[in-house]
């Protein structure tokens, strides 16, 4: 790729945004954990030398055994890098292979599912090394008739386990709303990859 790497870029899929990404934060001999790796979309621009995907899914687990985020089995600072991908839809239709897996598709409360991302945060930012890095993909979302800015939710908790916010993407995106809901706030159409380094401070 040539040409600046932008904050809103014309990223067609979550591939192409961490190929922009590793432009300017990530070297081929980092190695690198993807605990949500699903079907492998973030990986199919670049690649590191070492990548270490599982997933609770273990059909979608390169390991080929379930690992949850919450609960990950390397010790500490085993990683340089760490992309974490979690179920953060706070409502809406849920995506049964995906929301199902950490019980995101059953009604709880909003503190409940922000306790699913923050768990596994905490996992997280403990198998990264110091001065590492973690992407982290999140939303802000319209919920209840309020925006529930769940990129400030995850920055103050990072920045709580050590670890700052040292730049931030917009990747486009929208889903269409239900016929007549009524509008309150301006719709999301984009989520957030937040980049936040270890031991970082403003």
């Amino acid at each position: 790729m040539t040409g600046p790497v932008m904050a809103i870029g014309e990223w067609r899929t979550n591939g192409e945004l961490i190929a922009d990404v590793a432009r300017l934060y990530l070297d081929r001999d980092d190695r690198i954990l993807d605990p949500t790796y699903g079907s492998g979309t973030w990986w199919t621009h670049w690649q590191p030398e070492t990548l270490v995907a599982c997933d609770l899914d273990p059909d979608r687990s390169p390991l080929g055994r379930s690992v949850d985020f919450r609960a990950l089995p390397w010790p500490a600072a085993s990683f340089d890098v760490v992309a974490f991908d979690p179920p953060y839809k706070l409502n809406g239709t849920p995506t049964p292979e995906v929301d199902a897996r950490y019980g995101v598709d059953q009604r709880r409360s909003r503190a409940g599912r922000y306790g699913v991302i923050l768990d596994g945060l905490t996992e997280v930012a403990r198998v990264v090394r110091p001065g590492g890095l973690l992407l982290v993909k999140c939303q802000d979302q319209v919920e209840a008739g309020r925006v529930r800015w769940q990129t400030d939710v995850i920055s103050a908790e990072a920045a709580r386990l050590g670890c700052g916010k040292v730049d931030s993407f917009l990747f486009r995106s929208y889903r269409p709303q239900p016929s007549g809901r009524s509008q309150i706030h301006a719709r999301r159409n984009y989520s957030t990859l937040l980049v936040l380094r270890d031991g970082w401070s403003a």
